[in-house]
C-alpha cells in the first residue's frame, strides 16, 4: 500500500507537466498567432520566413504559449536558436506554468537545455507545484543534463510544494544511482525528509492511530494509509536500488532514519524483498534491533518474507542475488535479538481479505514463531542457533512448538501452507529442531490446547505419531475437558475464521485411540450454553 501511494505521489507531477502542452494544442489554434501556429504545426519554412519578417517572436496564444515553447517541445534546436536570436523570451511562462526550460527538461533534450541556459533561462523555473527542471531530469539517466543545470546554478535542494520532495528523492525513487551520486556530490541533503501526511503524526501521540474518515472508505474500522515522510534512503530501499543506497550512505545518509511508522530503510528493503539492498545496509551498520510501531523488527520481517505462504496466489520471487535466508543469518550475526516480540497486530502483508484476524501473528509473536508457523525448518534452525526461545508464547499462549504442530492456524491465514504433500514432513523437521532445543511438548495455550491437539486438528497422522513418540500426552485435556481425540473429531473448533467449517478426521481419532487416547468429558464453562 505504501509503495503504491508513494509511486502515485512521485509520478503524478510528471503526468501533469507532460499533459500541459497536449492541452495547449487546441487553445493555441484558437488564438491563431501566425508564428505560434507555424511552429506548432511543424511548418519550419513558414516559421523561419516569419522570423525573417521580424514578426513579434513573443506573441503568444490565448493561454500564453509562445513559439519558443513549441520549438522546444518539438525538439527543434535550430528553430529554437533562431527564435532566441530574434529576441524570444526564454523565461516566458504560459497560463499552465510551463516555460521553455521546463519543456526541455521533460523531453530530456540536453542541447536545447544548454542553449536556453546560455540565453539566460532560469535553471530552477518551477512549475506551479514547485517542480523544477532538475527534479524532472533527476528521475532519468540523463546525468549530463542534470550537471548542466547544476553548473548553471540550479538549487539542488529545492522542494516541490505538495509532497515537499527534492531532486535526490526523485532520483532514489526512480533507481538512478549515477544521478544520486551526482546530486550528493553537489550538496544534496541526504537526510532530507518528504512531507508527512497530516494524520500520520497521530501514530506517535495519544490521539490514536493514523486513520482516514470512514466516509472515504465506507469502512467503520481504522484504515491505516501511507504516512509519507520518506528520506532518499527510504526511497532507495523501497525500490531496491542497492547502488543508490551505497551512494547515499557514502554521502553521509543516516541508515536508521525511520518513516512516521517507525520503519527503517533496512526494514523497508526487507519487506519489499530487496535483499541485496538490505545486505548493503547491514554492512553499513544499520541497527538490526529497531522496530516499527507494530513491533516488527528487521529479523521478524526477514522470517516473514522467507516463506511467503503458498496458495491463493503465486509466490513473489526476489530477483536479488542475496537469498532471504542469508539476510536472516546476516542480521543474527550483526546482533539481532531473535526474541523481540510484536507489540500490536501488524497490517497484512500478503492477505487480500483483511477482515479476519490472524490469532497467532499478533501481540507477542517472535521471528521464531513466524518461522515455525510456516514450518520453515531452515530459518527455525538458524534462529535457535542464535538463541531464539522455543517456549516464548504470544498473547494467546501459543508457542513455536504449538505453531509447528499446526495449533492456532486455520486455512484462511495459512493460505495453503498446510495443504502441500510434504506438510507433515516439514512439520516434523521443524518440531524436531524445536524439541531438541528445549521446546516444551506439554505446553498449553490459553485455551489449554497442546501441540498434539493441533496435529490432531489437522489430521496429521505422522505428526501425531512423532509427538507421542516424543512424550506427548495423548489424553491431555484443554480447558473444556476435550482431548486430542476430540480435536481430531472436530470438537475443538472449525478450520475457518469463525469456525464455520468443521473437519473430522476419523482415521486420526482411531490412531490416537490405538495409542491410548480417549474422548474427553466436556466440562461446563461459566457463561457458556453448550
Amino acid at each position: 500500500m505504501r509503495r503504491a501511494f508513494q509511486e502515485f505521489t512521485m509520478c503524478s507531477r510528471i503526468t501533469v507537466a507532460i499533459s500541459v502542452l497536449v492541452i495547449l494544442t487546441t487553445s493555441a489554434l484558437a488564438a491563431n498567432p501566425d508564428l505560434v501556429d507555424a511552429v506548432q504545426s511543424g511548418d519550419r519554412a513558414a516559421a523561419l520566413k516569419l522570423i525573417e519578417q521580424r514578426v513579434d517572436v513573443n506573441a503568444a496564444a490565448a493561454d500564453g504559449t509562445t513559439a519558443l515553447h513549441w520549438a522546444v517541445h518539438r525538439g527543434d534546436l535550430e528553430l529554437a536558436d533562431r527564435l532566441i536570436k530574434a529576441g524570444a523570451n526564454v523565461n516566458a511562462r504560459n497560463d499552465y506554468g510551463a516555460t521553455p526550460i521546463s519543456e526541455a527538461a521533460i523531453a530530456g533534450n540536453t542541447e536545447i537545455l544548454e542553449r536556453l541556459l546560455k540565453a539566460g533561462a532560469d535553471p530552477d523555473s518551477p512549475m506551479p507545484d514547485g517542480m523544477t527542471p532538475l527534479m524532472v531530469i533527476a528521475r532519468s539517466t540523463n546525468v549530463a543534463a542534470a550537471k548542466l543545470l547544476l553548473d548553471h546554478g540550479a538549487k539542488v535542494n529545492a522542494r516541490e510544494q505538495q509532497r515537499n520532495q527534492t531532486a535526490l528523492m526523485w532520483a532514489a525513487a526512480q533507481s538512478q544511482p549515477a544521478m544520486v551520486k551526482l546530486l550528493v556530490e553537489h550538496g544534496a541533503e541526504v537526510n532530507a525528509r518528504a512531507a508527512v501526511n497530516v494524520t500520520a503524526t497521530t501514530f506517535f501521540t495519544d490521539a490514536g492511530p493514523l486513520d482516514w474518515p470512514s466516509h472515504v472508505s465506507a469502512e467503520p474500522r481504522a484504515q491505516p494509509r501511507a504516512a509519507g515522510g520518506f528520506t532518499p534512503l527510504l526511497y532507495a530501499a523501497r525500490e531496491g536500488c542497492a547502488r543508490c543506497a551505497e551512494a547515499l550512505v557514502a554521502g553521509g545518509a543516516d541508515v536508521d532514519l525511520i518513516d512516521p511508522e517507525g520503519v527503517t530503510p533496512l526494514m523497508m528493503a526487507i519487506q519489499n524483498m530487496h535483499f541485496d539492498t538490505a545486505a548493503v545496509l547491514i554492512k553499513a551498520g544499520a541497527n538490526p534491533n529497531k522496530w516499527d510501531i507494530w513491533g516488527r523488527s528487521a529479523l521478524y520481517l526477514a522470517a516473514d518474507v522467507n516463506t511467503i505462504p503458498r496458495g491463493g496466489r503465486a509466490d513473489r520471487p526476489s530477483l536479488d542475488e542475496t537469498p532471504s535466508l542469508a539476510i536472516i543469518e546476516m542480521l543474527l550475526r550483526a546482533g539481532a535479538n531473535p526474541n523481540l516480540q510484536l507489540k500490536l497486530l501488524p497490517p497484512y502483508r500478503n492477505l487480500g481479505a483483511d477482515r479476519g484476524v490472524d490469532r497467532m501473528l499478533t501481540i507477542g509473536a517472535t521471528p521464531l514463531l513466524r518461522a515455525a508457523k510456516a514450518l520453515d525448518a531452515p530459518a527455525v534452525g538458524l534462529l535457535l542457533k542464535y538463541g531464539a526461545n522455543p517456549n516464548l508464547p504470544q498473547i494467546a499462549g501459543i508457542t513455536p512448538v504449538m505453531a509447528a504442530a499446526g495449533l492456532g492456524s486455520v486455512d484462511a491465514d495459512t493460505r495453503g501452507v498446510f495443504t502441500t504433500e510434504d506438510v507433515e514432513q516439514r512439520s516434523i523437521a521443524t518440531l524436531d529442531l524445536l524439541l531438541k532445543a528445549g521446546g516444551d511438548i506439554h505446553a498449553q495455550d490459553n485455551r489449554g490446547m497442546t501441540p498434539l491437539h493441533g496435529a490432531a486438528f489437522w489430521g496429521w497422522n505422522d505428526v501425531v505419531k512423532f509427538l507421542v513418540k516424543n512424550g506427548a500426552d495423548v489424553n491431555a485435556k484443554e480447558n473444556r475437558g476435550l482431548t486430542p481425540v476430540d480435536s481430531a473429531l472436530g470438537r475443538t473448533g472449525g478450520n475457518s475464521r469463525g469456525g464455520q467449517r468443521i473437519d473430522v478426521w476419523e482415521d486420526t481419532a482411531a490412531l490416537l485411540k490405538e495409542l491410548g487416547g480417549a474422548e474427553g468429558t466436556p466440562v461446563a464453562q461459566p457463561g457458556r450454553r453448550d
